[in-house]
């Protein structure tokens, strides 16, 4: 439900909503199916490394796994056979905003391509699958979980599918950073398209994971590309704060450097929801525009964060790893790691949201030992045996209905999912994705004990490894890009543009953690703090503003203006005048420069009832 939330949050910000279709939809592509005949289709004068291999496989019929680093342009490999071919390609990814924003620039630019997402209005969905069905569409957008409709899937098997494009395709294994279940559905779909061309691409994919791609999706031979995982434009840090006092200096040393008009728009990575409320409010306090960001948030001020960032009123965000996929803000120039993420994966793929405009930016790791206890205990945590994959079984068939189907939520925990994973490898069971982002299981009748025993022990030494990689590059005195490269296989010398990294170059880094001053700490606001006790006259103002906000999102979703809490603190407090009002959390400067003469002329025209009841704000 959050991501349906947040998928509707975000076509709306892209102005998607009851979009109906590029304005040129019957655009002729003339001319020889050559590579660098089509790219002035896409505004563009030669290919980057790796997209001319890739785009001429799919204009021969070829299967590829393309592997390029965040920012490389892997889209381009599949948006110039998509349009240089009259039949239909198809570009799965679930990353909502990432195809709204590639969708709205080549639909502006009148090519032919349409999007099927949840998050659109039903007639926007219908019109698409129209402008499918009668061939005036050469590309077609979709989430996963959409080849789980029947009338997707009718319309776009009407036509002849000639490319698949599985964007994220590292979310198709099971043991990979970021498994997707609704990616399952993909080898079934390929059957049903008829089996075209598949192109598989991501950014992030190991040997390992590489390979697991290639037989989860069936690829035929493929051409595999790979550009280089090297982001040339990208200097890595890693500081190391140990013993008493490390917290003060580790959040100093992140104030200094968020101070830098040059780190910024930037983006900060938490490993603990408490974490980010709780940074957030240290560089609030520090004068930084931030905003936090994670799962716990109610949906309206998870969009209102997010929405203040993309649009700069905010600067800095503070996230837990909910926060990014989809992210695509091409200037942000800096990402900090506040704690050791999970793995080298989800490290390298969050650090590569910076710079993504092909302009200097840095990754910075604030790393300690002490993280290192959170990433055993998450491991333990995962760690399963045979018998509790038994266990599970037994009690899937329970629930389970006299043909040993059922469908259950999809796991959130690790360890359900692992236990899942290994009965389905051990035999148990099948899984397929189901409607509303669950997953429908069917039970087998028998565990093969000796297979759950070896996924089980494949499952564990996963998990290690990817902890004994990730405590090897964060505390490495090697050169960070290298321990990086060598980490994905890339054997290729690392081409800094600029500063390399703190082992490289450590004169081009922040002041020292043992000598960096310690702000003073002052009275801080509770991380979770209630709604805010309202009068029945703040009541009555809260409608008020509420009223108003309608009216000043001119159609757009209310977060864009403000979210309720914001509302409800203006209510409590009554601002006398911009100063006041500034200081509200959730007001930024677009807040005040576009709302403020509107907002206390508002206040002011509800005057507070003297001894008036309490209520609870709604």
């Amino acid at each position: 439900m959050a991501q349906l939330e947040q998928g509707q949050a975000t076509l709306a910000l892209h102005g998607l909503e009851g979009f109906d279709g590029p304005s040129d939809a019957t655009r002729v592509y003339r001319g020889p199916r050559k590579p660098e005949s089509l790219l002035a289709h896409l505004g563009h004068e030669a290919f980057r490394p790796g997209q001319l291999e890739a785009v001429q496989a799919a204009l021969d019929g070829r299967d590829a796994l393309v592997v390029m680093p965040t920012g490389g342009g892997k889209s381009l490999c599949y948006q110039l056979p998509g349009l240089a071919s009259p039949q239909l390609s198809v570009v799965v990814s679930p990353l909502i905003a990432l195809m709204a924003d590639q969708c709205l620039r080549m639909t502006t630019a009148g090519h032919p391509v349409v999007m099927v997402a949840s998050g659109l209005s039903a007639a926007a969905n219908r019109e698409a699958l129209a402008r499918v069905r009668d061939g005036r569409a050469r590309v077609v957008y979709c989430s996963p979980e959409r080849f789980g409709s029947s009338e997707f899937l009718d319309a776009v098997i009407s036509r002849d599918v000639d490319l698949l494009a599985v964007d994220e395709a590292h979310c198709v294994s099971e043991w990979g950073h970021d498994f997707r279940p609704d990616y399952l559905r993909l080898p079934k779909a390929i059957e049903r398209l008829g089996r075209p061309t598949v192109m598989a691409c991501t950014a992030t994919a190991t040997a390992e994971v590489a390979g697991e791609i290639e037989r989860r999706l069936g690829l035929r031979e493929p051409q595999v590309v790979r550009s280089g995982f090297d982001r040339p434009n990208l200097s890595f840090d890693t500081v190391t704060l140990e013993g008493k006092g490390s917290k003060a200096r580790k959040l100093a040393l992140l104030e200094h450097g968020l101070l830098e008009g040059e780190n910024r728009p930037a983006i900060v990575y938490c490993g603990t929801r408490r974490d980010s409320e709780e940074v957030a409010e240290s560089l609030r306090s520090a004068g930084v525009l931030v905003v936090a960001y994670h799962a716990g948030m109610a949906p309206d001020e998870r969009a209102s964060a997010q929405h203040r960032f993309m649009s700069g009123d905010a600067e800095v965000v503070v996230a837990t790893n909910a926060f990014g996929m989809g992210i695509d803000k091409a200037d942000v120039r800096s990402v900090w790691h506040w704690a050791i993420p999970t793995s080298v994966e989800a490290y390298y793929q969050e650090a590569g949201r910076a710079g993504r405009d092909g302009r200097p930016a840095r990754a910075v790791l604030l790393a300690g030992r002490s993280d290192l206890g959170r990433l055993v205990r998450f491991n333990q945590q995962r760690s399963v045996d045979p018998e509790a994959v038994a266990v599970y079984v037994a009690q899937l068939e329970r629930v389970a209905d006299p043909d040993g189907a059922l469908v259950i939520d999809n796991p959130r925990q690790d360890e359900e999912r692992i236990r899942l994973a290994i009965a389905e490898r051990a035999g148990a069971c099948t899984v397929e994705p189901a409607a509303a982002g669950r997953l429908s299981v069917r039970l087998n009748g028998a565990l093969d004990r000796g297979r759950a025993a070896a996924a089980c022990r494949v499952a564990r030494d996963r998990g290690w490894r990817a902890y004994r990689a990730v405590e090897a590059f964060s505390f490495s005195t090697t050169c960070r890009r290298r321990s990086l490269l060598d980490h994905f296989g890339d054997r290729r010398a690392g081409r800094p543009e600029g500063r390399c990294c703190d082992v490289c170059d450590p004169e081009g880094w922040l002041p020292s953690p043992e000598t960096i001053e310690i702000r003073p700490a002052r009275a801080r606001r509770p991380a979770a703090a209630p709604a805010p006790e309202l009068s029945a006259a703040d009541a009555g103002l809260l409608e008020a503003l509420k009223a108003w906000r309608l009216d000043a999102a001119a159609g757009k979703p209310a977060y864009t203006v403000a979210h309720n809490r914001t509302l409800e603190a203006i209510a409590a407090s009554r601002p006398a005048g911009v100063e006041a009002l500034a200081e509200i959390h959730g007001v930024g400067p677009a807040f005040v420069s576009r709302h403020a003469d509107q907002v206390l002329r508002i206040v002011a025209s509800h005057p507070a009832a003297i001894g008036a009841t309490s209520v609870r704000g709604s």
